[in-house]
């Protein structure tokens, strides 16, 4: 149970035990897990929500054993939450500065408060012009109008004659909903910081509802929380396996084979159980952006995505007992990596070896077709005036570069170290994907590096377009790799000159997409298409796991 969740108010339990509509059962079959759509410096001033399937919607929160409790309900079909500050409605727009249209205020006249339920609440509250239902702290209230300042309160309280009522805010934390487009207060909600606004799509319980927000479908329930006062934190609160669904059709194409589908379904579930509470900070698991897992509703979902969720429901991946880290990516370009040789990470992590691809390779035509303009195959050329200004603009103050070239590769062929010399002899070499690979702009680490014009051996007839891997002999008799730290040197009727070549330009040429650690989802497809099951495949990528 999360620190903030056992913060809830004891009056808001009690009272939540007497409703008539007190818990309403979850939309999916398993638990939720909490996706933050909008945040921090994205938080929203104004929230909306449309049905798409299923109509109208409980207004309540969400207890510290995940369990909704409504306190509220209305048969709108499109809602809006506003912070209860002074907001603006003009032309449907809401704003927290003055748009000149209509004003919702921050101050209300309560006309009576201590009522029993939301029926009873409701029921009072359409007796007065401008009346609407609150939930403040516990306590069901009557409150009528939103005006900007208490003095506009209090003078629509001496014109109404609402002699025995108050002038009222609420804290920082409050919540109006109203009906979108309108300056209309349908329920306003203030559980003070401990306990946030969960608004539950659907008044039919048998149907399963689907929700508009920011122009995608969702299933679940949505949280509205004010972190600190501010705008409106905005969570999906989603059965995990619809959340699966929706990552997969991500993920990949709904049209692919199912069983590549469930393999990536198990590598998503896995990976969130692992990563849940990645942004407690902010009071939810997991965000909605590739920071996580790219999330957007149901936008791309179909049968083959929802029988992938459904077919593998709760299986992950685990080694020794432990849930495995099950990373993924678009394609190798034939070979995955360790995760030393990417992140620089210290500890060897067994099921997460480096293996070489023959289904993704296989494929290669295809994928290079399906990729487009983002190619599976590419290159990358650079001068050494730009290579120069690359490391130079990253600290190091080098001279003209000479060469430019791979100086170590992994045991599936993949790039580990890449190293630059420059006509001063000095040497710059770098390891790891995050220092060299991004700086490149390459987009896997399966590439090699050709140019920089040619050197001959014995005569015209020898050329190597490069002195990688190149060997010679020395003076004192020791044989050694020609250029890792300087360019060798040759005799010529001019006495002894360091050899440079030619060429002005290098040239990265390399396949795939990708960090390289993991599963191959384009490697997955092959796989799939020549008849392996979700679990032979995942066994392929992640060497001695174990699924249930």
């Amino acid at each position: 149970m999360k620190n903030w969740k056992k913060r809830i108010l004891a009056a808001a339990l009690c009272l939540a035990c007497c409703l008539p509509v007190s818990t309403v059962s979850a939309s999916g079959t398993g638990e939720n897990i909490r996706i933050g759509l909008y945040y921090e410096d994205t938080a929203l001033a104004a929230a909306n929500l449309e049905n798409s399937t299923g109509t109208g919607y409980y207004m309540g929160y969400t207890d510290g054993d995940g369990q909704f409790q409504s306190l509220a309900y209305t048969g709108q079909t499109q809602i809006t939450m506003l912070k209860t500050q002074n907001m603006y409605v003009q032309s449907g727009a809401y704003s927290d500065t003055d748009n000149g249209g209509s004003v919702i205020g921050c101050y209300h006249i309560q006309v009576s408060a201590g009522h029993e339920n939301f029926d009873e609440t409701n029921g009072l509250a359409a007796q007065y012009d401008g009346g609407f239902p609150a939930w403040i702290g516990g306590n069901y209230a009557v409150r009528v109008g939103a005006y900007p300042t208490k003095a506009a309160a209090q003078e629509a309280q001496a014109a109404l004659g609402l002699t025995d009522s108050t002038i009222v805010g609420t804290s920082a934390y409050g919540i109006n909903i109203v009906a979108t487009k309108t300056a209309q207060i349908l329920f306003q909600f203030d559980g003070g910081e401990a306990l946030p606004l969960t608004v539950r799509p659907g008044l039919d319980e048998s149907v399963k509802a689907v929700t508009w927000f920011k122009g995608y479908r969702y299933y679940g329930d949505f949280r509205y929380e004010r972190i600190k006062g501010g705008n409106l934190t905005v969570v999906n609160l989603v059965d995990m396996e619809d959340y699966i669904n929706c990552v997969i059709s991500q993920e990949m194409s709904e049209s692919w084979p199912v069983e590549a589908l469930k393999a990536q379904a198990v590598c998503a579930r896995t990976y969130a159980e692992v990563q849940r509470g990645r942004h407690e900070s902010s009071h939810f698991d997991l965000c909605s952006s590739t920071h996580c897992q790219a999330y957007i509703g149901m936008s791309r979902t179909g049968s083959n995505t929802q029988t992938a969720a459904v077919e593998t429901a709760g299986i992950c991946a685990w080694y020794g007992g432990k849930l495995a880290e099950t990373y993924y990516f678009s394609s190798s370009g034939g070979a995955t990596e360790d995760p030393r040789n990417v992140w620089g990470s210290t500890t060897e992590i067994p099921y997460l070896k480096g293996v070489i691809d023959p289904y993704e390779t296989a494929i290669a035509d295809t994928i290079q077709t399906a990729y487009g303009s983002r190619k599976y195959r590419w290159s990358i050329t650079y001068t050494r005036e730009e290579l120069a200004q690359l490391l130079r603009e990253k600290g190091y103050q080098c001279a003209d570069i000479v060469d430019f070239r791979v100086s170590e590769v992994s045991p599936t062929g993949n790039v580990v170290t890449l190293t630059f010399l420059d006509s001063e002899g000095k040497s710059y070499s770098f390891s790891r994907e995050k220092n060299i690979r991004t700086w490149l702009g390459a987009p896997s680490m399966h590439y090699t590096v050709s140019g920089g014009g040619q050197y001959y051996v014995n005569d015209a007839g020898d050329a190597l377009n490069s002195v990688s891997g190149v060997y010679a002999i020395g003076a004192d008799g020791t044989v050694g790799q020609v250029g890792l730290t300087e360019m060798p040197y040759i005799v010529t009727s001019g006495g002894v000159e360091q050899l440079v070549p030619a060429g002005d330009t290098f040239t990265l040429n390399g396949a795939g997409w990708g960090h390289n650690v993991g599963m191959s989802q384009w490697g997955a497809y092959a796989m799939a298409n020549q008849g392996k099951t979700y679990d032979e495949i995942l066994k392929f990528y992640f060497t001695g796991i174990e699924l249930y």
